[in-house]
C-alpha cells in the first residue's frame, strides 16, 4: 500500500501524525531547511524519533531542501555527520553540491530528490535515478495521466507525489518572488508567501489575490495514486498544527484503509486548516474550474450556513454542518478596495434545532444573508504529546574478555582495559549474561550492545565479581565511546580543472520569455536556452535542434535536471549551467561538471555574488532577475476567468503592487510574471 507522509514541524508534530495513522513523517533541522519558520528539530529531537519510529515500524525522513552557499559547508558537514549517526530513512535535498556530498562520502543516507528540483518528465527522474536518488518527489502541477506515464517509464526508483495542502502559484524551486520582492530566499527557506498578497490589473484596475492557489485535497485519488504503484503520498503543512496533522493522517488513513471518503473525517481535516480546495493539478484540463483560492487567500474552514434572520445580537443560521459554543467562526466584510476580510469570532450559540442554530454575536455589522465559515472545532482540541521519551541507542557489537586479574572491552576501534580479580561464582547464572545485561543497561550513552563476544580466558568456569564494579566499568567504557572524536570526513576538494568561459549577460539570452531558443550570436558562440519547464520535453529538444542547424560553436544552457539527458544524447555541443540549475556551491559545479559533457561553465546562483576558491569551473556572476513565477496556471483563465475556448494562446498584462510593475505573459497556458525595471 502507498505510504502515507505527514509534515512535522517539532517533535510532538511528528508523534501526533504518527499515531493519526501516518506511515512516516518528514522534518527538518534547525539548518538548512525550506521552513525556518517552524519549531524543527533539536539533536535531542531528532535522537528521540528516530528510536520511537524504529520502535514503531514508521518511517521518518530529513530535509535539507535548500540551496547551500561555499560559507555554509562546515555546518552542512556537521549536519550530515549527525544524520548518519542516528540514521534515516531518507534525506530529501534540492542542492545538487549536498547529493554529490551524500551520495560519496556518506553511502548510508538514502538521497530523495526534494520537489524543489521541479522534476516533471521523464528525464528528470531517470537523470537523477542515474545520481544516486533512491526516491523523486514529483513537482505538485501534474496530472495523473503524467504521473503514471512517469511511474511506467521509471519503474526502478520510488515516486512521491502530492495530495494535500498549500499549493505554490509558480513552480517550487524556480520561483523568485520572495528573494527580489523581500530579500528572503524560497530556495534559502524563508519564503515570504507573496503569492498569498494582492496586486491591481492595470488594465481593468481590478485588484486581487490573482496568485492565491486553492490548498489541495486529493481525496479518493490517493486510491489511483496506490493503484498505479506510486510509492508515497505526500501532505504539506510543516508550519500547521498539532490538530491539522492529526485530521489529516485521519482522513486519508480511513480512505486507504477503507477504500472511499468519510465525509465527517474530510470535514474535521478542512476544520483544521483549509482554503477553497479542489484536487489540484490531477484532473487538470482545458475549461476547468479556476485553481485560485478565489477572493480570500486564508484559511475557509469549511461553510457553516447563511444567516436567515437578525432579531438584535441574535443571528438565526441555516446550518449544514454542527456548530457548538467556543467554535471559531469567520464571516467576511470588504476592505476600502474591495477585498474580503475575515472577520473572526467565538460561537455562543443559545439554541438549536434541526438544521436551525441561534447565535448570541454582539457586532454591529449586519449579517443578513452572509455566509459562515467554522474554521475550528472547540471540542477537537489535541492534546500535547509526552515527548519525554527514551533516546536513540546506536547498536555496537562489543567484544568483552576476561582474563586472570582484568576484563577488557573493545568496540568501534576503543577498548578499555581494567584490572579486575574474579571469583568462582556460586549462581547458575553465567558471567556472560550478566556482562550482557550490564552492556544492555548503557545509562546515557548514544550507544548500546547489539551483539556481544565473550571471550573467557581465565582459570575459572563461571568468574564473578559484585555488579557494582562492572557496571562501573561498563560506564567508563561507554563514556570512552561516546568521546570517540568525530571521524573527519576527507571531502575532496578540487581544484579548477577546466578552461570555462565568461558567460554573456543573462539579459542578452532573453527573447520574449527569459529564455530562448532563438540562438544569439555573442562573442563568437551561437548560444541557446532551454526552458525550466518542458512538459513536452520531445518537440522543445527538438525544435532545440533545428535552430541550431549549421551554426558553430553552438553553446546551450541547462535549465532543468532532466535536460542532461538531452547534453548527454547531443556531445556535440556545448554546454552551460543556467540560472535555473542553480550553481550554488563548489560542489554542485563538480556534479554538473561530471554529468555534463563539455561543460564549458554556468551562471552563479542569481542571489550570490561571491563563491569560494576550488569551483571545477569559474562561475559567471550575473546581475539578471528572474522571473517572480514561472506557472502553469493560467492567469486568463484562472484569475480572469476567460474561457479557454477562442484563446490566442499569447496574452500580455501588467499589474502592479506597490512599488513595483509587472509584465504578465501568457504563452500556451504557462504565466511567466517578471518585475518591469523603470
Amino acid at each position: 500500500m502507498i505510504e502515507l507522509a505527514l509534515p512535522a514541524g517539532s517533535l510532538a508534530g511528528a508523534l501526533t501524525a504518527l499515531q493519526s495513522g501516518a506511515d512516516a513523517v518528514y522534518f527538518g533541522l534547525k539548518d538548512f531547511s525550506a521552513r525556518k519558520g517552524a519549531v524543527n528539530f533539536s539533536e535531542e529531537d531528532l535522537s528521540k524519533i528516530r528510536r520511537y519510529s524504529l520502535e514503531n515500524g514508521k518511517k521518518t525522513y530529513i530535509t535539507i531542501n535548500t540551496l547551500i552557499d561555499d560559507e555554509s559547508m562546515s555546518s552542512l558537514i556537521d549536519t550530515l555527520d549527525m544524520v548518519e549517526f542516528y540514521g534515516t530513512d531518507g534525506i530529501i535535498v534540492q542542492d545538487l553540491g549536498v547529493a554529490d556530498i551524500v551520495r560519496k562520502y556518506y553511502p548510508s543516507i538514502p538521497l530523495h530528490a526534494s520537489t524543489q528540483l521541479a522534476v516533471h518528465t521523464t528525464s528528470g527522474v531517470k537523470v537523477l535515478q542515474d545520481l544516486g536518488f533512491e526516491r523523486v518527489v514529483l513537482s505538485r502541477e501534474l496530472t495523473l495521466k503524467e504521473i503514471e506515464k512517469i511511474r511506467k517509464d521509471c519503474p526502478d526508483i520510488e515516486i512521491k507525489a502530492f495530495i494535500h495542502g498549500a499549493l505554490c502559484y509558480g513552480f517550487s524551486g524556480l520561483c523568485s518572488a520572495s528573494a527580489i520582492k523581500c530579500h528572503r530566499s524560497a530556495n534559502g527557506g524563508e519564503c515570504a508567501q507573496i503569492c498569498r498578497s494582492w496586486f491591481t490589473d492595470e488594465k481593468t484596475g481590478k485588484k486581487g489575490y490573482f496568485f492565491s492557489m486553492e490548498d489541495m485535497d486529493a481525496g479518493e485519488e490517493i486510491l489511483a495514486l496506490d493503484r498505479m504503484g506510486i510509492d508515497s503520498a505526500k501532505v504539506e503543512g510543516r508550519l500547521k498544527s498539532p490538530e491539522y496533522y492529526a485530521y489529516v493522517a485521519r482522513y486519508y488513513r480511513g480512505i486507504l484503509d477503507r477504500g472511499y471518503v468519510d465525509e465527517r473525517e474530510k470535514e474535521n481535516a478542512a476544520v483544521t486548516f483549509l482554503r477553497k480546495s479542489g484536487d489540484g493539478y490531477l484532473n487538470y484540463k482545458k475549461d476547468r474550474p479556476s485553481l485560485l483560492s478565489g477572493g480570500y487567500p486564508g484559511h475557509m474552514g469549511v461553510r457553516v450556513g447563511r444567516v436567515i434572520k437578525e432579531e438584535g445580537n441574535i443571528k438565526t443560521v441555516e446550518s449544514d454542518i454542527s456548530v457548538e459554543s467556543h467554535d471559531g467562526l469567520q464571516y467576511f466584510s470588504l476592505d476600502k478596495n474591495s477585498l474580503p476580510v475575515a472577520e473572526k469570532f467565538s460561537a455562543n450559540v443559545v439554541g438549536k434545532t434541526r438544521g436551525i442554530i441561534k447565535i448570541k454575536l454582539d457586532i454591529k455589522d449586519k449579517l443578513l444573508g452572509k455566509e459562515l465559515y467554522k474554521i475550528s472545532d472547540s471540542t477537537k482540541k489535541e492534546k500535547t504529546q509526552n515527548t519525554n521519551i527514551p533516546l536513540y541507542r546506536k547498536p555496537v557489537d562489543i567484544s568483552v574478555t576476561v582474563e586472570d586479574g582484568r576484563i577488557k572491552a573493545e568496540a568501534l576501534g576503543v577498548s578499555l582495559e581494567k584490572e579486575m580479580n574474579f571469583d568462582e561464582s556460586k549462581s547458575e547464572v553465567s558471567f556472560e549474561e550478566r556482562v550482557m545485561k550490564a552492556f544492555k543497561e548503557s545509562g546515557t550513552s548514544k550507544y548500546t550492545l547489539s551483539n556481544l563476544t565473550y571471550i573467557n580466558k581465565t582459570s575459572l568456569k563461571n568468574p564473578f565479581v559484585p555488579p557494582s564494579i562492572l557496571k562501573e566499568f561498563r560506564r567508563s567504557f561507554y563514556e570512552k565511546l561516546d568521546n570517540i572524536p568525530r571521524e573527519e570526513k576527507a571531502i575532496e576538494e578540487t581544484k579548477e580543472v577546466i578552461k570555462s568561459i565568461t558567460l554573456p549577460d543573462r539579459n542578452l539570452l532573453s527573447d520574449d520569455l527569459p529564455w530562448s531558443l532563438e540562438p544569439k550570436e555573442i562573442d563568437g558562440r551561437t548560444y541557446i536556452t532551454l526552458p525550466p519547464v518542458t512538459f513536452d520535453e520531445e518537440k522543445v529538444w527538438n525544435n532545440a535542434l533545428l535552430k541550431v542547424q549549421g551554426k558553430k560553436n553552438v553553446t546551450i544552457g541547462l535549465n532543468n535536471i532532466g535536460q542532461i539527458k538531452f547534453a548527454k544524447s547531443h556531445p556535440e555541443f556545448s554546454y552551460f549551467a543556467d540560472i535555473w540549475l542553480y550553481a550554488a556551491n563548489r560542489f554542485s559545479s563538480r556534479l554538473l561538471y561530471e554529468n555534463i559533457p563539455n561543460l564549458v561553465g554556468g551562471y552563479l546562483w542569481f542571489e550570490r555574488k561571491q563563491w569560494s576558491k576550488n569551483w571545477i569551473f569559474t562561475p559567471s556572476v550575473t546581475n539578471f532577475e528572474p522571473p517572480y513565477f514561472i506557472s502553469r496556471t493560467c492567469y486568463r483563465h484562472d484569475a480572469l476567468g476567460e474561457e479557454c475556448r477562442g484563446c490566442k494562446g499569447k496574452y500580455d498584462y501588467t499589474l502592479s503592487q506597490s512599488p513595483d510593475r509587472f509584465t504578465l505573459k501568457v504563452r500556451s497556458c504557462l504565466t511567466v510574471m517578471e518585475r518591469i525595471k523603470e
